[in-house]
């Protein structure tokens, strides 16, 4: 019975390293996995999404951007540093849409981000 439990650890822990994410076979590999967010609408309905206050050399980005809209822009308050993303559907949009924004934090103004982070948002866009 001892044997059968070691053979069983042994090829469980053999699979998930021979499973795991190699940067030969996968140029992603060190991509961090996006946060998730989703979000229910109504048809034409506007959403607003705060990502919080950025220094002067940091910032965010859409890396990834919705298909079916009529807005879907990141803008920043200069006066705070604040940015915030708005989404609007296409006018009588329903269905699904989704963003991916990029955002790059942890500069010091003399070196690059340091902490850059991906979000998506998924949108459910109803009558």
């Amino acid at each position: 019975m001892k044997n059968l439990f070691c053979t069983l650890t042994l090829l469980l822990g053999l699979t998930i390293i021979f499973s795991s994410c190699k940067k030969d076979s996968d140029p992603d590999c060190d991509l961090p996995k996006p946060n998730e967010i989703t979000v229910k609408l109504k048809v034409n309905e506007a959403y607003q999404f705060d990502l919080g206050n950025f220094g002067d050399e940091e910032g965010a980005s859409i890396s990834k951007q919705a298909t079916n809209y009529s807005v879907s822009t990141l803008e920043r308050e200069t006066s705070t540093g604040k940015v915030i993303y708005k989404y609007t559907p296409a006018t009588n949009f329903t269905g699904t849409d989704e963003v991916q924004i990029k955002s790059e934090r942890g500069s010091n103004g003399a070196s690059p981000n340091n902490n850059i982070t991906y979000m998506t948002i998924k949108f459910t866009i109803i009558n």
